[in-house]
Order: structure tokens, then C-alpha cells, then sequence
């Protein structure tokens, strides 16, 4: 609905846009991450890579 509308139905109704429109607020979910602080250490994830270890 756009503002001329609006301003429109409460002139017709004789009241505020508060009357006519009806809100509600809802909880919202909080969002998990992945660790508490948010830094990712990738050295932790990252596979270890086979060494080659030089013939003696």
C-alpha cells in the first residue's frame, strides 16, 4: 500500500495510520556460528600433508 493510501484511508475513516495498521513482534531465532568468537583456525581443519623424508 503506498502513503497516498494510506493518507487517504485514515482521512476517510477519520483516524492514524496506527489504527489501521496492526503490528506484531515476533522472537526471532538466534543464529548458530561455528565457533563462540567467530575465528575459524583452518591449520586445525587442513589435513596433514604426507612428508617425504629424504634416503640416507
Amino acid at each position: 500500500m503506498s502513503l497516498p493510501v494510506l493518507a487517504a484511508l485514515c482521512d476517510i475513516f477519520n483516524c492514524t495510520p496506527a489504527d489501521l495498521i496492526a503490528t506484531k513482534a515476533q522472537n526471532a531465532a538466534v543464529r548458530k556460528t561455528a565457533t563462540d568468537d567467530g575465528v575459524v583456525n583452518l591449520n586445525a581443519r587442513r589435513p596433514k600433508r604426507a612428508r617425504l623424508r629424504p634416503e640416507s
